[in-house]
């Protein structure tokens, strides 16, 4: 799964009879304990479109797990039983609660001894299913439906087990009106068109089986463009006015799948792959063979991809093909083996692609991350109750290109496809990853295991090293400083250490396995310079030692971007040592990777922030960057310019508003009002109605425009805060309801209404934030409403407006 700006995580626990298990309930996070397996589901829906309802048949086959089985319980949300009966029609006894439906089989099974219930309900519930706009009340939104089965919520359309570690097949019937195209997993059997009551009935069925929570069904007004990867057929589900950028966004998935085939060693498991697009989605969701997309990243036009390519969207959901659905995690506490893998092998696919240098600045990337959820969040283990999304996402990413590197690719690569082999079909938790990695290379990595990924923390390296001239030797002193205790220990791991001298290049693998060794490695001339990791293949923080002339060659010769980006910093913090600007000038406009040419940006702007005579010195480089081949680095050098005035400043911003890419433009829109503030308004308001994609330009148009003219301001960000906008613009105009709405009787009532949102939960959230910072008396009904509200994380910043609002008008009396 693939989130574009929240990743929630809530487990939801059914207990079951004692007399069905031993313990009825298990601790937050562990896998849950099973009195029954399903063998099949068989989903009647009827979706209805005005109502926003559905009616409901579920047909469950399941045997039990423990002897004198007479009771069974299925995870069953907000839902209204109609009846429930056994195979041969009989009517059967049940009790419900809000979350769970308990039967009376009205007799006792045995482990194995095949029984099958049919369950008939409703359920209007939006907790699992979205209903998009089915009612037609908000103009320009495209009639949808959709479920997101991810954590434990699919219960709250179809009664199930809804919990990973038990696989069933599925076959899912769904009626809809005849103008939709309905999709859910595997084979599509037939399609029924009832003319009389204007609706289609579609049958899908998938054999194989999979965890429940990968169940799903979608709905809307689609073209299906159709490609195959040999006789695996490829579905693109499109929107009949959009199919150009539909194509040329998903025209990568062929190869995306031959490229994983080949990989992993395991050819694609199911019977079809197809891909949604949807208005309003979260980001992205690897339901079993049919993969749920938010269309604006998923499928953007020509101008966004410059930016914002939906590349890795889709190879990180596609990954999760395998990842996720063959193989799945056992529990929530082994996410990082759904989430970790597909965060990897969605970058070894753009290497394949785009080159080494992509990877490992996407590493690099990912290593930053792991770093600073630490820093900023507090340690916490990749394999927890409720783990950070940075550590299962990003620095799970990086602990996997960490294992590539201790086994070595090949290894690698044999030991996940044994790995996969071994458990497709089932559910898994780490150990089963580490004891494949055993089976098929011999090698006991519970050290690695260990420290990596059931304890938390990273390295911090000390690192400094003399050259012995008489014994024509480096001697490299490496020292561990990161806290260590329970939680994170001393970091054992083979690095690369390359030594370059005149005569060439030469690498030395060493082993650390203390907290503070010095190693002695030949070096026949005095080094220009010494890499600690080369390629940068460890999650760490590395304090080198080294003087400005080291750092000056390693950012200009360094083979490496990574090697030249961390001289690039180091640089900026030696700017008394020597003509520190001179060389980032240097690399913004000479440096060959893209990457390092915005990291200089990046760094001299930072610099230019906090010293006029800097700025003076950097702004060649700027300007130069400005007109860079890649829309990255304009980005950043266009950002960079608000720190200048002038006229040829101004001439550029204005230039770079006619840039090709969206981000460019924003860009240029922040600087421009604060380079020319006395003349930027009108040039500004013209952008308010930009077309872009998702707005992105009038979003940021809107954005400056506020710094110009708040009043105004406040007036258009009431009228952009509606669930018709795109959810950019929704969130800069709450941002500008924040800073200039206090004492404003519209913006109160506008974000009063955001308080009843049901599509974007995080437009609901800062809703609720936003009334904290501006609020009077008026909201606080309101607000203590939202205490009521089942999910904690609104209750709970609902409670602390509430609190802020009381406090701010106590002040005042006083």
């Amino acid at each position: 799964m693939r989130v574009v700006y929240a990743f929630l995580f809530s487990v939801i626990t059914v207990s079951i009879g004692l007399s069905q298990e031993i313990f009825s309930a298990n601790p937050p996070g562990e896998t849950r304990n099973r009195s029954y397996h399903v063998l099949h589901y068989k989903i009647e829906v009827t979706l209805h479109d005005t109502s926003k309802s559905l009616d409901g048949r579920v047909t469950t086959t399941f045997v039990p797990l423990l002897p004198n089985f007479s009771t069974v319980v299925f995870d069953a949300g907000d839902m209204k039983i109609k009846s429930v009966t056994d195979a041969k029609g009989k009517a059967l006894k049940y009790s419900s609660t809000p979350e769970s439906l308990s039967i009376d089989l009205g007799q006792s099974y045995s482990p194995g001894q095949k029984a099958t219930v049919t369950i008939a309900y409703t359920s209007s519930s939006t907790k699992g299913l979205t209903y998009n706009n089915t009612d037609l009340k908000i103009p320009g939104k495209r009639p949808q439906y959709w479920s997101q089965g991810e954590e434990t919520t699919n219960h709250y359309w179809f009664p199930c087990y809804d919990y990973p570690n038990d696989k069933a097949t599925v076959e899912v019937i769904g009626t809809v009106d005849a103008k939709y195209t309905f999709l859910s997993n595997g084979s599509l059997l037939s399609v029924k068109e009832d003319k009389k009551n204007k609706t289609k009935t579609f049958h899908w069925r998938e054999d194989k089986p999979f965890s429940s929570y990968l169940v799903m069904i979608a709905a809307g007004e689609y073209t299906i463009l159709r490609d195959n990867v040999g006789k695996l057929p490829l579905e693109f589900y499109a929107y009949p006015d959009d199919t150009t950028n539909a194509r040329a966004s998903f025209k990568e998935t062929a190869d995306m799948i031959r490229f994983f085939n080949k990989t992993i060693g395991v050819d694609y498991p199911w019977d079809k792959y197809a891909q949604i697009i949807l208005q309003d989605h979260f980001g992205g969701m690897e339901n079993v063979s049919a993969t749920t997309l938010a269309d604006g990243w998923a499928v953007p036009d020509a101008r966004w991809r410059i930016d914002n390519p939906s590349t890795s969207l889709i190879a990180h959901e596609l990954a999760h093909q395998w990842f996720g659905d063959l193989v799945t995690c056992r529990n929530f506490r082994d996410m990082w083996l759904n989430e970790s893998f597909a965060s990897y092998y969605d970058p070894l696919f753009i290497r394949s692609q785009l080159g080494e240098q992509e990877f490992e600045y996407t590493m690099f990337q990912n290593q930053a991350s792991g770093v600073r959820v630490d820093t900023t969040r507090g340690r916490k283990p990749v394999v927890s109750v409720n783990s950070y999304g940075e550590n299962v996402y990003p620095r799970g990413s990086a602990i996997l290109d960490m294992l590539s590197y201790v086994l070595g690719e090949d290894s690698y690569n044999r030991a996940i496809r044994h790995y996969v082999l071994s458990h497709q079909f089932q559910p898994v938790e780490t150990n089963d990853l580490k004891m494949a990695i055993e089976e098929e290379t011999g090698q006991n990595l519970q050290w690695f295991f260990d420290e990596w990924l059931y304890k938390a923390g990273h390295p911090i390296f000390n690192v400094s090293y003399t050259w012995d001239e008489q014994m024509k030797a480096v001697s490299l002193k490496v020292k561990q400083t990161q806290k260590q205790d329970s939680l994170t220990g001393v970091f054992k791991m083979p690095v690369d250490v390359e030594i370059t001298s005149p005569s060439g290049s030469v690498t030395h693998r060493i082993g650390i396995v203390t907290d503070d060794s010095t190693y002695t490695l030949p070096s026949a001339e005095k080094p220009l310079l010494v890499i600690f990791d080369k390629r940068n293949r460890l999650l760490k923080e590395l304090n080198f030692d080294k003087s400005f002339e080291e750092w000056k060659y390693q950012a200009a010769n360094a083979p490496n971007l990574v090697d030249r980006i961390l001289a690039i910093r180091a640089l900026c913090g030696k700017v008394r040592e020597g003509n520190v600007t001179a060389i980032l000038n240097d690399r913004m406009e000479r440096d060959p990777f893209w990457g390092v040419r915005r990291e200089a940006v990046t760094q001299a702007a930072q610099l230019a922030s906090n010293s006029d005579s800097v700025a003076a010195l950097v702004k060649p480089g700027f300007l130069l960057a400005s007109k860079d081949i890649r829309a990255e680095v304009r980005t950043s050098a266009v950002r960079a310019l608000q720190y200048y005035k002038g006229a040829d400043i101004v001439a550029v911003l204005k230039g770079s508003l006619n840039d090709s890419s969206y981000s460019v433009i924003s860009s240029a829109l922040a600087s421009y009002v604060k380079a020319d503030s006395a003349n930027a308004l009108p040039t500004v308001r013209q952008f308010l109605t930009y077309p872009s994609h998702q707005d992105r330009v009038a979003a940021a148009a809107l954005g400056a425009y506020a710094s110009l003219d708040s009043t105004n301001a406040v007036t258009l960000a009431c009228k952009r805060l509606g669930p018709g906008d795109n959810v950019g613009m929704r969130f800069t105009a709450l941002n500008i309801l924040r800073r200039y709405g206090r004492g404003r009787a519209d913006a109160l009532a506008a974000l009063k209404d955001a308080l009843g949102e049901t599509t974007h939960m995080g437009v609901k959230y800062f809703a609720i934030q936003a009334l904290g910072d501006i609020g009077d008396d008026s909201v606080v009904p309101a607000l203590e409403t939202i205490t009521k509200d089942p999910d904690v994380q609104f209750s709970g910043v609902a409670k602390a407006s509430i609190d802020k609002i009381k406090k701010r008008l106590g002040e005042k009396k006083d």
